[in-house]
């Protein structure tokens, strides 16, 4: 199971840096852009021309899943979309093609419509704090007095939220309507903790735990009395899978492309390959989405990541082309004879 499961993980790392290295970043995220643009309006026909199929009806009841399984599927999907049309506005808006496109305003607002219409909580959350990041690059590009502002006030706002979850956890998440076990969410990451520590330096195998019926995960079935698919929470996913050898070395390459990404922020490339990978790990606190084969979001976060580790900062005053495909992937420059 493992060995077949990690040849498909390894396709799908290889199709995410494939993307990474094939044309230059703003051509591969417009490619994307275009897909999901079809996905959104394939999702709005299933929703008003099939209801009965595009929106729940039992569980949920009412909630837009379009063609995916759950509502919750539909709302990350179209979070992810929104982030990356938004960026879309911004970086192809600054090429002369770009001003004239309104396909991505249009995505923007279908994907927006699609968030609402799946009432999925977390998906508003992952959409709209991106959104303040972009408002505080904005203001922090404009002076160096005004960086620095933004820059302690986002550290203020930061603390004051932490402040708040810690001394009001109950008010907050009954905001979102949640409860302190993120509907149900805690008791499986306390079994799944145990898992790991019982295993920590190989974990149960890659992909091999919630398949076998009869294996520990009929432990975590006859604790909670349900079926349980998955850890919901991608690192203690990894943690089952790899033990604390392989969640290590995950949480290292993540921690080290999102500060690389705020060096690339500084240049041309703006604040969205950051923003990017920020959101990948928001859902990934609640969803088991990251490091699995032949996913979407597995892809995308494979892709973002393999940029951000290859990609070269552009200074601001450079007149190299934004966003280009990392050095070593270009076409070689041809040498003028004598």
């Amino acid at each position: 199971m493992t060995q077949r499961r990690v040849i498909a993980l390894s396709f799908t790392f290889m199709f995410g840096f494939y993307l990474a290295i094939r044309a230059p970043l703003l051509d591969t995220l417009k490619i994307v852009g275009w897909a999901w643009a079809t996905i959104c309006v394939l999702n709005l026909l299933i929703i008003f021309g099939v209801p009965q199929a595009g929106i729940h009806s039992e569980l949920h009841h009412g909630a837009w899943r379009g063609y995916l399984i759950e509502k919750n599927h539909l709302g990350g999907e179209m979070a992810r979309a929104n982030l990356l049309f938004l960026a879309l506005i911004f970086l192809d808006g600054r090429t002369e093609k770009g001003k004239r496109k309104n396909i991505w305003w249009i995505g923007l607002g279908l994907s927006w419509l699609l968030i609402l219409g799946s009432t999925s909580k977390t998906a508003l959350i992952a959409t709209t704090l991106p959104y303040i990041g972009v408002l505080f690059y904005q203001i922090a590009i404009r002076t160096p007095v005004l960086g620095l502002i933004a820059f302690w006030a986002g550290i203020s706002l930061t603390g004051i939220a932490f402040s708040i979850l810690t001394f009001f956890p109950e008010a907050v998440v009954a905001l979102i309507g949640k409860d302190l076990t993120f509907t149900g969410r805690t008791d499986i990451w306390a079994i799944v903790i145990e898992l790991i520590n019982q295993n920590p330096l190989s974990g149960f195998g890659y992909g091999a735990f919630w398949v076998t019926e009869n294996g520990p995960v009929s432990y975590i079935v006859d604790r909670l009395q349900w079926e349980v698919p998955t850890a919901h929470n991608s690192w203690l996913e990894i943690g089952l899978d790899l033990g604390y050898p392989g969640l290590i070395l995950i949480i290292c390459v993540t921690l080290f492309a999102l500060l690389k990404a705020g060096v690339l922020a500084t240049g041309k490339h703006g604040p969205f390959l950051f923003l990017f990978v920020i959101q990948m790990v928001m859902f990934s606190l609640s969803e088991s989405l990251l490091m699995l084969q032949n996913t979407h979001a597995s892809a995308l976060f494979f892709f973002y990541i393999s940029y951000i580790l290859v990609a070269k900062r552009v200074s601001p005053e450079s007149e190299t082309p934004q966003l280009s495909a990392p050095y070593w992937a270009q076409p070689p420059r041809t040498t003028r004879k004598r």
